[in-house]
Formats: C-alpha cells, structure tokens, sequence
C-alpha cells in the first residue's frame, strides 16, 4: 500500500468501475487513509510527548500554566458566588428584608 494521501489507484483488487464492486472499493481505499491519518497523527501526538519527558523544564512550565489557569478559573467562579449571610444582619424574624430592591419578590416558606 502507497502512503501518498493522493493516491486515487484501487488497491482492493477490483477489476472495472461500475457496480458495487468499485464502490466498496472505494470505501475500503477511504478507510485506508484515513486509518493512515490517524496513525500519523497518534505518531505526532507521542513524538510531542516523547519531548515533553524528556524535557523536565517544559514540563515543570506547563505544571505551572495549568495551575494558574485553575488558579484564575476559581478565581473568576467564586466572584460569581453569593457572599455568605453576615450574622449582624440576622435580626430572627423572618419578614421582608428593608434592603434596596433586586427585582426579586422574595416568597418566605413555611
């Protein structure tokens, strides 16, 4: 089999072009390359991570990126997060709160 992704022969051992023979041909010389392609990519994938071992420094760099980025994310969702109910605040009844309004009809059950 060629590794040339631009090789267009039947490789199957089909003899014509019409019939049902020529179109699994074709699926099978489709299924080829792309089993081709990944094997290339898989090859790529572990000549980068063959490079990243070998390398302690870009590993410990990367180690650092991926704790900042944790480090930011968990930043940014905990100033989404509601702050916690100030215990001055907590008089016991549970009526309708003096504070400014929200928008929100705040519905006490029980």
């Amino acid at each position: 089999m060629n590794d040339d992704p631009d090789d267009r022969h039947d490789h199957t051992g089909a003899t014509g072009t019409s019939g049902a023979g020529a179109l699994g041909g074709a699926a099978v010389e489709q299924f080829q390359r792309a089993a081709l392609d990944a094997v290339r990519a898989a090859r790529a994938l572990l000549d980068a991570a063959e490079s990243v071992i070998q390398e302690p420094a870009a590993i410990e760099a990367m180690v650092k990126t991926v704790v900042s980025v944790a480090k930011s994310a968990s930043d940014v969702v905990a100033g989404f997060a509601p702050s916690p109910p100030d215990a001055a605040d907590d008089d016991g009844d549970d009526g309708p709160d003096d504070g400014p309004d929200d928008g929100f009809e705040h519905i006490s059950v029980g």
